[in-house]
């Protein structure tokens, strides 16, 4: 192999080491939060902001952030898996929009919360920039620029001609801009909001892995919480919990960052200042500029994205980065330092999924949140439901809704070829 391997670790985790507190009484709340990722935490700041005397806790089983919030890449978007002309063309305009803005709800909200908490998290104001690699791929783009315009929002269509003002690539065939977005690093997110709900009266439990759910009892390791309501917000591993069983999966992806670049290199790459940048391919690449000039870089391939088990480091990943920054990039040398995978919670539809348990009273769940400001607003939507009784996407959001392949067929042909197949309706079919 030509390229030298980045080192098999979570960079952000090299940034800040968490103070931990563990579980070491039983104890009553009146709300417990299983789940120390973006949902649990906003779900937990909302829940206080409606009252201050509620007694609310989080019990985390790693770290806050430690999972698939913490190791993501920072885009804070309303783009993540679906694009808005994903969910006119599911929904209508109408319906479309009103859950685009549910996702954009999201992205004020985190905006918000760095910004009334003051959270040093690499907090970066960065343009989307939603990119074609082929001229096919450009008619995409196009359409999806048509129907942002068309529904009152601002955006840039650049041409092949015109995209050299902001891309420093001769490899692509148009794009579309989006203002709005920003990029953090989103452990450092999880933890600084972590030490602020702390100092705000919620106790926060790390490294309390829950062994057993019996509402209204909560049992750990050594100890046992009882609460009134139980929240649990654990993105990809509900069905570990026996929710959403077979509508919750993982989809894997790999995210390396490069070593510290030169401002000419950086301007280079962004002649029009950094932006977030993906692709159009059905499993896409996507890359920007975080802390300490780096350049982070995301992809991965059919073969790993669907998997049943983790893949920590793969030399097929690590040569399909370099390969594609070459190639989009070939005068620019790029030397990777970091690499680590990261499996987020996705439904077979792309949309996220919540519910009640059906047996075990005032149980709350949701996840497959694909992409940090849904899963902010989902955590949010949570506490409006249970403190104000807001149910207005609770059907959308079923976990009982109709999906692209069902039980019997999910059945025969297993879960990850159900959900890729699902996936891949729209882009084949």
């Amino acid at each position: 192999m030509k390229w030298p391997l980045p080192y098999p670790e979570v960079y952000w985790y090299t940034l800040k080491s968490p103070k931990v507190m563990k579980l070491d009484e039983d104890l009553v709340f009146d709300v417990v939060i299983i789940g120390g990722g973006m949902a649990g935490l906003m779900c937990a700041q909302r829940i206080k902001r409606y009252n201050k005397n509620v007694r609310v806790a989080i019990i985390e089983s790693s770290v806050c952030g430690g999972g698939a919030s913490g190791k993501s890449s920072g885009f804070i978007t309303p783009d993540s898996e679906l694009e808005l002309t994903d969910l006119v063309e599911a929904h209508g305009e109408v319906e479309g929009k009103r859950i685009w803005e549910f996702a954009k709800s999201g992205v004020e909200s985190i905006r918000k919360t760095i910004e009334q908490r003051s959270l040093n998290c690499d907090y970066s104001v960065q343009d989307s920039l939603y990119i074609a690699n082929t001229f096919e791929d450009y008619k995409d783009i196009a359409k999806e620029w048509a129907i942002q315009k068309k529904l009152g929002y601002d955006a840039w269509l650049y041409r092949r001609e015109t995209l050299g003002r902001v891309i420093g690539s001769a490899d692509y065939q148009g794009a579309v801009r989006s203002k709005g977005t920003f990029g953090i690093i989103s452990f450092l997110y999880c933890q600084e909001l972590k030490e602020s709900l702390i100092r705000d009266g919620i106790p926060i439990y790390e490294h309390t892995p829950v062994l057993e759910l019996s509402a209204p009892y909560i049992r750990t390791n050594d100890y046992t919480i009882e609460a009134e309501k139980i929240i649990i917000c654990t993105d990809r591993f509900l069905p570990k919990f026996h929710m959403a069983k077979d509508e919750v999966y993982h989809a894997q992806t790999f995210l390396a960052v490069s070593a510290p670049l030169p401002r000419e290199t950086i301007q280079r790459i962004f002649p029009g200042g950094p932006m977030m940048v993906w692709d159009s391919d059905l499993i896409y690449q996507y890359y920007r500029m975080v802390e300490g000039n780096r350049l982070l870089i995301g992809a991965s391939s059919l073969i790993y994205t669907y998997a049943r088990q983790k893949k920590t480091l793969s030399k097929k990943i690590v040569k399909k980065m370099y390969s594609y920054l070459e190639k989009k990039f070939p005068d620019i040398p790029l030397k990777l330092d970091y690499f680590w995978p990261g499996l987020i919670g996705v439904s077979k539809d792309f949309l996220p999924i919540i519910g009640m348990d059906p047996v075990m009273k005032n149980v709350y769940f949701t996840g497959a949140g694909a992409g940090l400001p849904w899963a902010a607003a989902l955590g949010e939507y949570t506490a409006d439901k249970i403190f104000n009784g807001r149910s207005d996407f609770d059907k959308v959001f079923s976990y009982k809704r109709k999906f692209p392949i069902g039980h019997s067929a999910q059945v025969v042909l297993s879960k990850p070829l159900s959900f890729a197949l699902s996936h891949g309706i729209k882009k084949y079919i």
